[in-house]
């Protein structure tokens, strides 16, 4: 939903406005949007900014500081002390602090969670901040390594005494990429947090292998190693917390079977969500065991696990019927016969097999699409060596999806698919069909498409021929001349002779004539005000927040000028989209007024005069990505210095017209945090160019 200034709107002459709602109207109304929007709507006036505020929306705000200096004296906290505001998820990002006393003194008591991403902070800093807030729910501690460098964190007694009440009742606990924790360190953290109930150790150099513990500890005495850290501390803070730990993440460390039957060997251990992302030292009795003993587990990460096999899958699917989510990413080691067991997990509502080679499409079809699943929110398939009736099994059996990835899968996704999905699948919110190069504006505009899908509907329930064997008529692009007269695409006849084009020039005639045709069929079409002869289009889908179509070069403005009419999107991609121009985002801008992320990288056919329309039109705009756009200026650059209020992420490496520094030209977009772009040209192939080659050596001196 996209909010805009709603002072302009009256019920009628003599009702009230918008802002005299009550407030419980406003607060059933606020629930319905996503944060996004609410934040927006509470820009409008005083009474909506009032309703965001509510206890239930604050929670979905988030601040976050990024590559900035964090002191009380200077913007931007400065500005925000003067907040009427609560705060409860503060995140720091790249910050170096110098003085924060007023603004935590100020907030530290609505704070819940805290983040720390590779910050710059001394310890003194940290101590005054945590003593500041009493009701601390979460702490994050990422990759920090000033901080834990010393290992004299927390040592001392005072401060102990002093932040123990403060951090008695956290229960998420993150300590993910830092490379300097140790035992003692890990011990004296944990030491504050009685309650916890999840704790990240992603990315931490722990050690597995028992002859470290020799080594560092060669008498088990009780004072922790302050030089590494080792899983022997570990799992003792499993063991004493195992009756109220619920989270594990060990991703990206070493981690093996043993470790991993240790752990579930704990008595009181009942786990409910474990990731183990990138842990390549994982074996099958291991995963056999944690399948075994924790029962109560919902949610599994397996991603990038090289030694993941299909009996490691078999055991998870014969002893966690209550698995909610299960995410296989690159497990490179399975196969059909592990995706086909996949079907006994009757409560599973997230599930990722993308990148795994040995999947085809006859594992999906035999196997989770086997039958009609309600139950399934997102499903992850990208790079998949899928077939085309995989992809039109996956749009009838899913009906519930919210997330639907198929990136990457070159020779499955055609048209007729996408028209499938569009009929069936109206609940999507995120779509990805990158790369799937097979896709026309036929299947976003739907012309053309009808006769298409009654003969897959008519061979699907008469023929007895399994679904595989089906090739649906008419597997080109364009419109079939059987569906609607109109509709049909005839080139002219001098085009019918032999040409002495290469194959590349040809093509891009020929896409060219459809184009033309393509857009006349649309225009009468809007003029008879009729969809005789169409199938389903892309605007069938109204809550879609989430379109990726980049590299799908058969599509062209007549898709974004005819179709899309998405008033909930906020993130498109039209990367690579050649045929892409001005008269197409002049409709995009006006059509999808919600946009935040637009990345057009490599289309040639963008100009100044597109991006001033977006930069005009798209007042929420955060990210824009216009790599290689080679006919862009800098005059864009001022388009954009002059309209964008939100922007945070410019990409423009590689337009060579540009100056090069352009992020000098947007010196007064206050809100900019990151630009990326190249180094000074010339670039490789125009004139000019050249490999400096470094001077000679000296001769020697004559004596």
């Amino acid at each position: 939903m996209y909010v805009q200034n709603t002072k302009q709107y009256v019920f009628d002459d003599i009702g009230p406005k918008y802002s005299d709602l009550p407030m419980e109207i406003l607060l059933k109304i606020f629930g319905y949007l996503n944060p996004g929007d609410r934040f927006a709507g509470g820009l409008t006036c005083k009474r909506w900014l009032e309703a965001t505020q509510y206890q239930h929306f604050v929670n979905d705000i988030c601040l976050h500081f990024y590559k900035t200096h964090f002191s009380d004296a200077t913007s931007p906290v400065r500005n925000l002390l003067k907040s009427s505001r609560r705060f409860h998820n503060i995140i720091f990002s790249q910050v170096e602090f110098n003085g924060s006393e007023q603004f935590f003194s100020r907030f530290g008591e609505n704070i819940q969670e805290l983040s720390f991403k590779a910050c710059d902070i001394r310890e003194k800093t940290l101590y005054n901040i945590l003593s500041s807030v009493p009701y601390l729910r979460s702490l994050r501690i990422e990759g920090c390594r000033e901080l834990l460098m010393s290992g004299r964190l927390f040592e001392s007694d005072v401060h102990r005494t002093k932040l123990a009440p403060s951090l008695q009742n956290i229960t998420t606990l993150s300590l993910a990429f830092n490379r300097y924790l140790s035992d003692a360190l890990f011990k004296r953290i944990v030491s504050f947090t009685p309650n916890l109930q999840s704790i990240d150790l992603t990315g931490c150099s722990i050690s597995f292998h028992k002859g470290l513990y020799r080594k560092f500890y060669p008498g088990r005495p009780d004072d922790a190693s302050e030089s590494v850290l080792t899983f022997y501390y570990i799992s003792q803070f499993i063991e004493r917390q195992a009756k109220t730990l619920k989270v594990l993440n060990f991703s990206s460390t070493l981690i093996d079977g043993d470790a991993l039957e240790l752990i579930t060997e704990f008595e009181r251990l009942r786990l409910t969500t474990f990731d183990l992302s990138s842990c390549d030292q994982l074996t099958n009795p291991g995963i056999t065991k944690l399948a075994r003993m924790q029962s109560s587990l919902q949610h599994l990460d397996f991603s990038k696990s090289v030694r993941f096999t299909d009996s490691c899958l078999l055991n998870i699917c014969t002893h966690l019927p209550d698995l909610i989510t299960l995410k296989l990413r690159r497990c490179r080691a399975l196969t059909d016969l592990g995706i086909l067991q996949i079907v006994r997990l009757t409560k599973l509502q997230v599930l990722d097999i993308s990148e795994c080679e040995s999947v085809t499409g006859q594992g999906i079809i035999k196997g989770i699409a086997s039958t009609y699943n309600a139950v399934l929110l997102e499903l992850y398939l990208s790079a998949l060596n899928l077939c085309e009736s995989s992809v039109l099994k996956i749009a009838e059996s899913f009906p519930s999806l919210r997330v639907l990835d198929l990136s990457y899968c070159f020779h499955s996704v055609s048209d007729l698919c996408l028209q499938i999905i569009f009929k069936n699948l109206i609940y999507l919110r995120h779509l990805n069909v990158d790369y799937c190069d097979k896709i026309s504006d036929s299947a976003m505009t739907g012309i053309g498409m009808l006769q298409k899908i009654h003969d897959y509907e008519l061979k699907k329930t008469t023929s007895t021929v399994h679904m595989n064997s089906y090739v649906p008529a008419g597997e080109e692009t364009e419109p079939s001349s059987s569906s609607l007269n109109r509709s049909s695409i005839v080139l002219p006849e001098d085009q019918r002779k032999i040409s002495l084009r290469s194959k590349a020039e040809q093509e891009i005639v020929n896409d060219a004539l459809r184009k033309k045709a393509m857009m006349e069929i649309c225009q009468q079409n809007e003029f008879l005000k009729e969809d005789t002869g169409s199938g389903f289009s892309i605007d069938r889908l109204k809550g879609l927040r989430v379109l990726r179509l980049s590299q799908c070069n058969k599509l062209s403005d007549i898709s974004l000028i005819y179709t899309f009419k998405l008033k909930e999107l906020k993130e498109i991609s039209l990367a690579k989209c050649q045929q892409i121009s001005i008269t197409g985002i002049k409709s995009l801008v006006q059509n999808c007024p919600s946009l935040e992320t637009v990345d057009l990288s490599e289309c040639h056919n963008i100009n100044d005069k597109a991006i001033e329309l977006l930069a005009m039109h798209l007042s929420r705009l955060q990210t824009l990505s216009l790599e290689r756009c080679f006919q862009l200026s800098d005059y864009s650059l001022d388009y954009i210095a002059i309209h964008c209020k939100a922007l945070r992420t410019l990409d423009v490496r590689g337009c060579r017209n540009m100056c090069a520094e352009p992020n000098l030209r947007l010196v007064n977009v206050s809100t900019i945090r990151n630009v990326h772009m190249s180094k000074p040209g010339p670039y490789l192939g125009e004139p000019g160019y050249f490999v400096k080659k470094p001077p000679p050596p000296p001769m020697p001196k004559r004596i």
